[in-house]
């Protein structure tokens, strides 16, 4: 099997950072609707809640590890 060598440019670091940021905001914006409304499914609306957090730490993660593989790499030029 061939190696497979993946490059994630900065502007995929970017859009990374971007989605990050969103799935923080959406969840941001599900604890205030959540202090302010009532819900109707309260099981969906924790799956929900469940799943941006998750797809928001993985994102946090990627963009971390990217940021110090630059930072190391620019250190070393």
């Amino acid at each position: 099997m061939k190696d497979l060598t993946l490059t994630i440019t900065r502007a995929d670091l970017q859009h990374l950072e971007h989605l990050r940021n969103v799935g923080q905001l959406v969840g941001e914006l599900m604890l205030v609707q959540d202090c302010t409304t009532s819900r109707r499914d309260p099981e969906q609306q924790l799956q929900l809640a469940s799943v941006i957090h998750l797809m928001t730490a993985r994102l946090d993660d990627v963009v971390e590890r990217c940021n110090a593989r630059w930072l190391t790499e620019e250190v070393r030029a």
